[in-house]
């Protein structure tokens, strides 16, 4: 069957296939095809997952080589090279720094790419005798030197020196110490199977070695315990002038078999440039003392900074977990993702011999390489709001007035935690919005707010995730109406779990996170809000468990707010008016509309419509209100810095401020 397929077709094919975390990661990797002296390449800063044929920049092959074999000085010959060779208009696309060597290989299709399994190998300290012994002639390896010009020209010479060696011309594949592995052929076929050849091959070798030991925590080593308390701590030290950093963190096998000292990433240097990039050369380490904890970190991040003249993107205590901080979650997940690859890689390269590490002239290129900063620049996530990279937990947060909050907060650039005892619903919705926002932009975590191991459970899995938080909204809340003489005990005391017992419960659990992020940052405050109710304001007939609970939720607002502020924690309530098209209200089983026919409080009503236009016939504005009423109001009391212990009404005017 003829092949009707197009090269770009085929190169598109190749770099999304290849395009996973683990074989590029935030924009690295390469792929271009060659046709009719034009070089079609990917951007620099573009997904090998997302490329599209579209994307490709278009370079005239003769230009670009002429470049590679230019003795005239040059500031920049890479940049020249491309600009001198650019097809057509430039349209402010960079072309991927490796132009050179693409334009070099004779193979139509090219793909650069940095698996795990194979920078074990490129890694390694002795990645020749490894690559002869796994591989036999096949392939090409070519010793490290800095990326541009003298890459290509060093695999320009690598391939020269094989072809007087073997009296053959190179095959397809080339090892790039310390950068990865380029595979070239004629058809998307042909380099998906070297790739996958190269990959199968290196870990067969790597699983013939025997196995590192692995470390148990121990009971005295609990990471939840040391996340708790160091990751509110690292947010304050690594943030920007007006927010906290998000710090993510991970505890696993290869975290604390990888991390002690004398470890080769954590003592001596980078194993590859995306580590320098994402993730820095050396990360700050907390090693073990007597000061409590807190002051270890303070002290090493300190020292760290007068050291190297910035903040660590890592800290690592050793053997127990690393935290990896960020202006935002993606930049954050993407420095420790970084980080874990080059302990990955490193523990399998200790596992074939030993591992090579970048020394201090290598990574001082890439860490004052321009091109590099540019493509970080480009990957980086570019979401701004109100909220942006603040952390915002709200309780109830699967439906109603908290997953309208919760919407809301992530269309203002928070990360949101949509907390709720039903978590498939929770889950769901945080699916929605992280395919509208981006990964990292919501999460879910099951919380019965009337349980305070559910509620220290739930912030656990946060802060492992973001570092601490920003805004607690405590929006869970359910409502039994009856009247006073036939109200259910059992009911009664649901109602006042979850709406007073699990406000207080809520306000527990996040205030040490705020008040030791505050210590750290006494210039900035935190949020607490309570999701009251206009019945909190007003008495409910045939409502009073409901209309009690929130009479006491703005007194525990008006308390918690007196001593909270002294630890930088505004305390505030919202007092919506009825959300007469929410499940609340509308659910045709339990919702408050068949309640309040059923225990006649609408005197006269014989239908949910006629209970339906009886109470929005009591709001002056005329309609219930909505999420983004609510919404509104919450990034007011955010926002406004003079405000604490207040219950704001926003109830279309039904009930007013006295």
């Amino acid at each position: 069957m003829t092949d009707t397929r197009t090269l770009a077709d085929q190169i598109i094919e190749v770099a999304n296939r290849f395009g996973d975390p683990g074989y590029s990661r935030a924009g690295g990797g390469n792929a271009s095809y060659k046709e009719n002296g034009i070089l079609y390449i990917k951007p620099s800063g573009t997904s090998l997952k997302t490329l599209t044929a579209d994307d490709l920049v278009p370079l005239k092959v003769d230009v670009l080589l002429d470049a590679l074999h230019s003795d005239e000085p040059s500031d920049d010959p890479v940049r020249e090279a491309a600009n001198e060779a650019r097809v057509g208009i430039n349209d402010g696309r960079r072309p991927s720094v490796e132009i050179l060597f693409h334009a070099l290989l004779p193979e139509p299709l090219v793909v650069h790419l940095h698996p795990l399994v194979v920078n074990a190998l490129a890694c390694s300290t002795n990645a020749h005798e490894l690559a002869q012994e796994v591989f036999g002639d096949e392939v090409v390896v070519v010793d490290y030197v800095d990326p541009g010009v003298p890459l290509a020209r060093g695999i320009e010479q690598a391939r020269t020196a094989y072809t007087q060696r073997m009296g053959k011309a190179p095959g397809g594949l080339t090892v790039l110490r310390n950068q990865g592995i380029i595979a070239a052929g004629h058809s998307a076929e042909e380099v998906i199977s070297l790739v996958e050849w190269a990959i199968a091959t290196i870990q067969a070798a790597i699983d013939a070695r025997p196995a590192p030991p692995t470390r148990d925590l121990g009971p005295d080593a609990d990471p939840g315990a040391l996340i708790r308390t160091a990751a509110p701590v690292l947010r304050g030290l690594l943030g920007a002038d007006d927010r906290l950093a998000v710090v993510t963190s991970d505890s696993s096998e290869v975290v604390r078999t990888q991390t002690w000292m004398g470890k080769p990433v954590v003592s001596e240097g980078p194993v590859f440039p995306d580590q320098i990039v994402y993730a820095s050369s050396l990360p700050c380490v907390v090693e073990p003392q007597y000061a409590p904890l807190v002051d270890q970190v303070t002290t090493a991040v300190s020292q760290y900074q007068d050291e190297y003249g910035r903040n660590p993107v890592i800290v690592v205590l050793p053997g127990r977990v690393v935290f990896a901080a960020g202006a935002d979650h993606a930049a954050a997940k993407n420095s420790l993702d970084t980080f874990i690859d080059a302990l990955q890689v490193a523990r399998d390269a200790e596992r074939l011999g030993g591992v090579r590490v970048m020394d201090e002239k290598e990574r001082g290129f890439i860490e004052t390489w321009e091109a590099e900063a540019y493509r970080q620049q480009v990957a980086a996530s570019t979401d701004t709001g109100r909220m942006h990279a603040k952390v915002a937990i709200v309780t109830g947060a699967a439906q109603g007035f908290g997953l309208g909050i919760a919407q809301g907060l992530a269309a203002e650039g928070a990360h949101v935690v949509l907390a709720d005892l039903n978590l498939d619903a929770a889950q769901e919705q945080a699916d929605r919005l992280v395919e509208i926002h981006g990964p990292g932009a919501a999460m879910a975590v099951r919380i019965d707010v009337a349980d305070e191991a559910s509620q220290k459970q739930g912030l656990d899995k946060v802060l492992a995730a973001y570092g601490g938080v920003d805004l607690f909204v405590s929006n869970a809340g359910i409502a039994r109406a009856a009247s006073v003489t036939e109200q259910r005990i059992e009911d009664f005391d649901l109602v006042t779990a979850i709406n007073y017992k699990g406000y207080f419960l809520g306000v527990r659990t996040v205030a040490p996170i705020m008040a030791a992020q505050h210590e750290v940052r006494p210039d900035l405050l935190f949020d607490i809000v309570e999701i009251n109710s206009k019945s909190g304001l007003a008495g409910s007939s045939r409502n009073f468990a409901y209309a009690g609970s929130k009479f006491g939720g703005i007194g525990l607002t008006q308390s918690f707010a007196l001593e909270l502020i002294e630890s930088g924690i505004k305390v505030n309530a919202i007092c919506p008016g009825n959300y007469l098209d929410g499940p609340l209200w509308s659910d045709p089983e339990k919702g408050l509309f068949i309640q309040y026919l059923r225990a006649g409080k609408v005197r006269g009503a014989s239908s949910v419509d006629q209970v339906r236009a009886y109470y929005e016939s009591q709001v002056p504005m005329g309609r219930g209100c909505l999420p983004a009423d609510v919404v509104r109001a919450v990034l007011y009391l955010v926002e406004q810095q003079y405000e604490t212990g207040q219950a704001l009404p926003v109830t279309g005017g039904q009930v007013m401020m006295s």
